[in-house]
């Protein structure tokens, strides 16, 4: 089992030295972030490490559990929150190797420890505080570190059922926006009463007698108890059942899902109901001419079939309503500038999580299918006419979404509201694809469609994107600060209006530098989207 771990570690580390930049502003600036991130962990691991010996023994048998159930919240459900749960195998690309099961599972619990490295930190730091208190056992160490396995196996055992559960074509899309609404939980508790009222119960519940995290606590901090540690122990194996049934199930459904050869037939039922979506689909054979309205016409049908985009539309408009709403509840900690500027808030943030998807990555998802773009007798620039127009379409359906659930919930949308949000979502757009275009000439990388959440940006990728959305905060912070110094709601549309005009001549200016930089790197361009993914990867 060791030679294999270490033959596909070997083999995901030269796929990542070939295929990342050595070295690039967005590498050092993601390692520098990382470095912030975690050393901030780490410091607070030092503390809980000069604090615990400090304690007196009834603090600390009060306050131990809701440490350990912090832990365990954040290790379980943050990675729910930022729709990543670290690295994981790519078992389609393993399966076809003398590997064994066990040892796929060995590794694949293994690398649940990037879902969380940062309560390993923490986890650090108590083993050493209690460690140096004079009133414990030197057996807390091996009690706390019994506390890793457990968070590990259900940890995965929360992946793969959440991997099974978008295997369901019917449910993938509704099971996703469910589980990103768990996301807005924060929100409510620290902006509504629910926070306050919810303390008795988080505190009950870290004092439950058969919770593991209570067990940890207990035999880490007090006498030794064989009881507690049947108890734990159980709950280690339960898990533990779990995790290697789920991953086991996921196994023999990948195995039947490659063995599966045969397309599904449509029924006569199914092809009615459908109907009518085919023809709003091939609207852009009515308003446009060839090549470009047969290039649209693709663009609409391949992209609604297509898992990933589905979830992220879904996402921009629903989540972020879902995100905005309890920041915008007039209560005492509300924000005004957030409820009267609701509608273009979510517009906006809307926007920004379609941006991955249609402007910055507009190849992405045709992967080695590019290829038909470079070798058929239609110009690049209609090509990328047809990515642009198409982008503005399901941006305009997704302001148009927002504003009828608004407007059904009541959420005090005015006329003035609607002419800010559609002026900012414009000026935004143009923007948005005058440099989309040129970085998808330039760091192109192919989507996997069926992988709903799993991270495929790198770091560089990651850093453009951040810049991207700086420049929308600049751009609206100049019309909002146009609105407050003028106190008129004209001053804002007048910079947006500017803005707008500006934006159009940058547009044209980088759609003609991306088409004559994609004819010029076309083989770059195909030879990046054709390229496959590693034996281990980011995300679910």
């Amino acid at each position: 089992m060791s030679e294999q771990i270490h033959a596909i570690a070997w083999a995901q580390f030269r796929t990542m030295r070939n295929h990342l930049p050595r070295t690039s502003v967005g590498t050092v600036l993601l390692w520098f972030l990382s470095l912030l991130w975690y050393g901030m962990y780490a410091g607070l691991a030092v503390g809980i490490a000069i604090l615990l010996p400090q304690l007196p023994v009834d603090a600390l048998r009060k306050w131990l559990p809701i440490g350990f159930l912090a832990i365990f919240l954040f290790w379980q459900i943050i990675p729910l929150f930022t729709l990543s749960t670290g690295w994981s195998l790519q078992l389609n690309k393993l399966q076809i190797y003398p590997v064994s099961n066990s040892a796929l599972f060995g590794i694949e619990v293994l690398l649940r420890l990037t879902t969380a490295p940062e309560m390993i930190l923490v986890l650090g730091g108590a083993i050493v505080g209690l460690e140096r208190r004079p009133d414990t056992s030197w057996l807390s160490a091996i009690f706390v570190f019994l506390y890793i396995p457990l968070n590990l196996f259900l940890s995965l055992a929360i992946r793969e059922f959440i991997l099974h559960s978008f295997e369901r074509n019917r449910f993938r899309e509704l099971f996703a926006i469910l589980l990103i609404s768990i996301g807005v939980l924060p929100q409510l508790f620290l902006r509504t009463s629910l926070g306050q009222r919810s303390k008795p119960f988080f505190l009950a519940l870290s004092q439950n007698a058969a919770a593991p995290w209570h067990e940890v606590a207990q035999l880490s901090s007090s006498a030794f108890s064989g009881a507690d540690l049947i108890l734990l122990l159980t709950w280690i194996g339960a898990v533990y059942v779990l995790a290697r049934r789920q991953f086991d199930k996921a196994l023999v459904q990948d195995e039947a899902f490659r063995n599966t050869s045969t397309i599904p037939r449509t029924s006569p039922e199914e092809n009615r109901k459908f109907r009518a979506t085919r023809e709003v689909l091939s609207l852009p054979t009515r308003l446009f001419r060839d090549p470009l309205a047969a290039l649209l016409e693709k663009e609409f049908q391949s992209l609604v079939r297509m898992p990933r985009f589905r979830v992220i539309f879904g996402m921009a408009c629903f989540f972020s309503i879902i995100v905005f709403l309890p920041i915008s509840l007039r209560s005492p900690g509300g924000l005004a500038f957030v409820s009267d500027n609701f509608l273009p808030l979510v517009t906006l943030y809307g926007l920004l999580l379609l941006s991955d998807v249609l402007l910055l990555n507009i190849f992405g998802f045709d992967r080695q299918a590019a290829q038909i773009y470079f070798v058929t007798p239609v110009a690049f620039k209609t090509v990328l006419r047809a990515k642009n127009i198409t982008a503005l379409a399901f941006i305009f359906l997704q302001a148009i979404t927002v504003l009828i659930i608004a407007a059904v919930m009541r959420l005090g949308i005015t006329l003035l509201n609607v002419a800010n949000a559609l002026a900012a979502s414009a000026v935004v757009s143009v923007f948005f694809l005058s440099a989309g275009n040129l970085i998808s000439i330039s760091m192109p990388r192919a989507i996997d469609a069926k992988q709903t959440f799993r991270k495929q940006a790198g770091g560089k990728m990651q850093l453009w994107f951040a810049l991207c959305s700086v420049g929308m905060l600049v751009l609206m912070g100049f019309a909002f600060l146009a609105r407050w110094a003028l106190q008129s709601n004209w001053a804002l549309l007048g910079v947006l209006l500017v803005e707008f005009l500006v934006g159009v001549i940058v547009y044209h200016v980088a759609s003609e530098s991306a088409v004559e930089r994609g004819m010029r790197d076309r083989e770059r361009i195909l030879e990046t989207l054709s390229r496959g993914s590693a034996p281990i990867g980011l995300g679910l």
